[in-house]
């Protein structure tokens, strides 16, 4: 266990290094992304590009609320549930190829968790989501985050959404790119899921420190699953409607 903790220090460590090193950021604004992606040539795009959707559960193993700006609506022991949604196909804006960095600035993509009657939701009229992936940098890395959200139902900000997984043996990755699959949590040696906010208001703030214990990828039909007894009805009673959406849904 000794060790395992001293490998994650040191995966962390060079992680920041290589950042320091490179000049990247954990999440840039609109503009610096856009100067990001004129960085031509080298650019990667991931194959089979497509909306991806991710369900994923956790348990909070912290909370960090000394001001009560949660109102103790989330305690240790409480589940989260939400997804993130991203594009498979979203270029890589950095050309070294251990470290891919892709950004999302469109209201389709983010993340949305919910826990204790609030939610933690990607800001859909200022999106500033997306993914860090380190691959053979001494370990290998997956971050996902959104750095602009909605403010919470009590009028908290939520200041950032992060969920990190370090593998310290460099097997969880093969590559930068991005993953068209839900990460696979026994391949990795770290796995921590952080909601940070704060008071409007003051300088109080809020963290809450979770592990994720399950995660999915949505497919398409299960998207639709719910509407299927008003799909099938609307396709019986109309039965030249929407031939090619029939299909998909093989209905």
């Amino acid at each position: 266990m000794k060790n395992k903790i001293i490998g994650i220090l040191v995966c962390m460590l060079l992680i920041a290094t290589a950042l320091s090193a490179t000049g990247a950021m954990n999440i840039q604004t609109t503009q610096d992304m856009n100067e990001n992606n004129d960085l031509e040539p080298n650019i990667s795009t991931p194959a089979n590009p497509g909306i991806i959707t991710i369900k994923i559960v956790a348990q909070v193993q912290g909370v960090d609320d000394t001001y009560n700006l949660l109102g103790g609506a989330i305690k240790v022991g409480d589940k989260i549930t939400g997804k993130y949604i991203y594009e498979s196909g979203q270029p890589d804006s950095d050309p070294d190829p251990s470290h891919g960095f892709y950004v999302y600035t469109s209201s389709t993509f983010g993340m949305d968790l919910k826990a204790g009657g609030l939610e933690f939701k990607t800001n859909p009229n200022n999106v500033i989501f997306g993914f860090e992936i380190f691959n053979d940098v001494g370990c290998d890395a997956f971050t996902v985050g959104s750095a602009e959200n909605l403010q919470l139902s009590n009028g908290m900000l939520v200041d950032s959404i992060v969920w990190q997984l370090f593998d310290t043996a460099q097997t969880a990755l093969s590559s930068d790119a991005l993953l068209t699959t839900a990460p696979v949590l026994s391949d990795w040696d770290y796995n921590s899921l952080t909601i940070y906010g704060s008071e409007p208001s003051s300088y109080h703030s809020f963290g809450i420190f979770a592990n994720v214990n399950k995660v999915t990828k949505i497919r398409s039909r299960d998207v639709y699953s719910s509407m299927q007894p008003i799909l099938t009805w609307l396709f019986e009673h109309f039965a030249n409607m929407f031939p090619i959406l029939r299909h998909l849904m093989k209905l």
